[in-house]
């Protein structure tokens, strides 16, 4: 234990030194004048990851995330996950980023081991998007009208499939084992207020250093690779897919990747002009939200899960998360176009 110890100011010191030169190295490669904008969304990162963690490990510490969780137990007890994941759930509903650090610490106490840790993380991903998704919905629905309700019950219902799926295939592959140490000790020992700011700001301490030395560098590196070109691969879609649309429809493409809204905004005047039907709307916002996905998750999803999650596991479940919802919302747009294939 002694030796382990002695070694850690060492390994801090040389994970510092590397991140500060691939930091250096990234910054080198980004295009004049982009650098202050950059570290500005590593700022916002840090701050958001360090209030919602905070606030998360002191829900938890006095217990009060174990009694909002009872809502996701049942689903929890179904997949035969330890309780803590209903917790992390449960946060999830704030932000995905404090329910990713609940299950990494967790799983560094040797509460959770690393499927269960990667299982709850799969399982806390839809929950986090459809709040994030709740945040544009009712704007989005005020202008698109029918044509925003089916897409969004396509998108909800993508997710819903994309939990059950989870949940399931941890049911299947769970082992043989008696009722989980968190079961059992879930109305246990309710840390004082003071015991519960320090844990909350020990945890809190320990992830944004992680978090800053891992994600300032991947999130610079990744923004120079998009200044560079290196993901533009959108607009080189197959002719089959270009052609099965009508060049409005392109017009909602380009503008979904400035948001929901300035996706809608544009819509509502070629679903007026009746440009487009609501079937080719819906097929264009599910497949912006594919490519939006995937590019979110290079640019910010990835970065972040290095940060949080032990060794390679945070780009295991950013991959896995993103195929999954990926392959749910490619099952929604091929029903999509079986409805435009039979009205034209």
């Amino acid at each position: 234990m002694g030796k382990h110890r002695k070694k850690r100011p060492l390994r801090l010191l040389a994970a510092a030194a590397v991140s500060a030169a691939a930091t250096l190295g990234a910054a080198s490669c980004l295009k004049p004048g982009t650098l202050g904008a950059n570290l500005n969304t590593v700022l916002h990162i840090l701050v958001e990851v360090g209030a919602l963690t905070l606030a998360a490990a002191v829900l938890e510490a006095r217990g009060l995330l174990r009694r909002i969780g009872i809502v996701f137990a049942p689903l929890v007890r179904f997949s035969r996950l330890p309780a803590s994941v209903a917790a992390a759930m449960t946060a999830a509903l704030a932000s995905g980023s404090a329910a990713a650090l609940m299950l990494a610490d967790a799983r560094e106490e040797g509460k959770l081991g690393r499927r269960d840790m990667i299982y709850g993380a799969l399982a806390c991903s839809p929950v986090s998007i459809f709040m994030f998704n709740l945040t544009v919905m009712f704007p989005v629905l005020a202008i698109l009208k029918t044509a925003g309700m089916w897409y969004y019950l396509a998108s909800y219902l993508s997710l819903a499939a994309m939990l059950l799926c989870v949940l399931c295939t941890a049911r299947l592959t769970a082992p043989c084992r008696g009722v989980p140490p968190e079961y059992a000790a879930a109305g246990a020992e309710v840390a004082p207020w003071p015991q519960a700011f320090r844990h909350g700001l020990a945890r809190t301490g320990r992830f944004l250093l992680r978090v800053a030395l891992l994600t300032m560098p991947v999130l610079l590196w990744t923004a120079a690779a998009v200044q560079h070109g290196v993901f533009d691969f959108t607009g080189k879609l197959p002719a089959g897919v270009r052609d099965y649309l009508p060049p409005a429809a392109w017009t909602v493409f380009a503008a979904r990747f400035g948001g929901m809204l300035s996706a809608a905004g544009a819509a509502a005047e070629l679903l007026k002009q009746q440009l487009l039907s609501t079937p080719q709307l819906v097929l264009v916002l599910l497949a912006g939200n594919i490519i939006n996905g995937v590019i979110r998750t290079l640019r910010r999803g990835i970065p972040v899960s290095l940060g949080i999650y032990p060794g390679a596991d945070g780009m295991l479940i950013a991959t896995i998360s993103t195929a999954l919802r990926a392959g749910m919302t490619l099952i929604a747009l091929g029903i999509t176009m079986v409805v435009i294939h039979y009205e034209s």
